[in-house]
């Protein structure tokens, strides 16, 4: 049901700019990953690659919080990457 959903059905480019910069400083800070060793592409380490490709395969369990006057919104991340 889409009644819930405030603003767009997919990610706004502001929030997968913030996803990213957010769990790239996890990631670089020691953070475990949410990907499986055989997802990782040989060689890579950089941090902001690594939060963009767990973001790709939908591995972050993250909540976006949309606000419109008083109504809040919580939406699981996967539902904004499949478009729902």
């Amino acid at each position: 049901m889409n009644s819930d959903l405030l603003g767009p059905k997919r990610l706004t480019k502001f929030e997968k700019v913030r996803i990213i910069s957010v769990r790239a400083q996890q990631i670089a800070t020691g953070s475990p990953l949410f990907l499986e060793e055989n997802e990782i592409p040989e060689g890579l380490t950089d941090p902001i690659e690594l939060a963009k490709l767990e973001l790709e395969k939908g591995k972050l369990p993250i909540l976006i919080g949309r606000k419109e006057g008083e109504r809040v919104s919580l939406i699981n991340i996967e539902r904004l990457l499949r478009g729902e």
